[in-house]
């Protein structure tokens, strides 16, 4: 099945971020995205400019107007905006046949501020739309309410969102101690990202990649493959492995040109991946 996903995000002007970066990724796989701008951005390399809400109607418009012409098969959800938007939002994509994916934001990377204490507290309410919630570590522990400073805590945090709604969480974890007694030591050298299904955990692990602090939209270019697989029929937990996979390749392509990071993670994207990440 050919993917056609409504991405439902943000629009950063100055870099590929948020619905750029989910066009380009779904271009990429060689599927049509149906964007949904919910908020313009202006923030990048540390610097927060401004950020301004679509207005709830506007974004209400444009869900009725993909529904009602095009026909979707997934979603992916970022950044919603304005707190009256997100049940808007969640009430048309719970009507959508097929899975939805919402990436929970509660700030940028350049400390922008994209969901207040009111938003967070009307989307805890429609955490169990999405068949998975992921969320960033540093989202993770505003959230949940605790710090995360070990793998351990991550596992805590990842239940906490659970009793709070979400059917299943993908913490991205990045580079972790396993245990809080391993706090004070250098991390291993991997990327961690840990998945909870309400019962069991797994965990996801890949080489962390340095000098990649240009690169933006590493995050559509692991949720859009696996948007694509949980439409075609697959597993989440396998789902997520080849998804991490595919994006741990462009990662290490994107790596090696320096130059031009951009635009060799979103056409090494195109190529199926040639390993399988480790699972523990």
């Amino acid at each position: 099945m050919r993917l056609n996903p409504i991405v439902v995000g943000a629009l950063y002007p100055s870099i590929r971020r948020g619905l750029s970066a989910d066009l380009l990724v779904t271009q990429s796989l060689g599927g049509t995205p149906f964007p949904i701008c919910t908020a313009h951005v202006v923030a990048g390399d540390g610097i927060v400019t401004d950020v301004l809400n679509v207005p709830t109607d506007t974004v209400s418009a444009q869900l009725e107007h993909v529904f009602q012409t095009r026909s979707p098969t997934s979603a992916k959800i970022g950044i919603i905006g304005a707190t009256p938007t997100i049940a808007t939002a969640f009430d048309h994509l719970q009507t959508l046949d097929g899975p939805v994916v919402y990436d929970l934001t509660v700030s940028g990377p350049s400390g922008e501020d994209v969901l207040g204490q009111g938003g967070l507290d009307v989307v805890t309410d429609h955490l169990n739309v999405p068949d998975l919630v992921t969320i960033r570590l540093n989202d993770a522990s505003l959230v949940a309410g605790m710090e995360i400073p070990s793998l351990d805590d991550a596992q805590v945090a990842a239940q906490r969102l659970a009793q709070q709604g979400a059917r299943r969480v993908l913490i991205r974890c990045g580079k972790l101690p396993t245990h809080f007694f391993d706090k004070e030591a250098t991390p291993p050298d991997y990327a961690l990202d840990l998945f909870f299904d309400g019962d069991d955990f797994a965990l996801f692990e890949a080489p962390y990649l340095s000098n990649m602090e240009e690169l933006h939209g590493a995050s559509s270019g692991l949720l859009l493959p696996l948007v694509k697989h949980l439409q075609e029929g697959m597993e989440l937990e396998p789902a997520l492995q080849k998804a991490k996979g595919r994006v741990s390749e462009a990662l290490r392509a994107a790596q090696h040109d320096s130059e031009n990071q951009g635009a060799t993670f979103f056409t090494a994207l195109e190529q199926e991946p040639t390993i399988t990440e480790t699972e523990a």
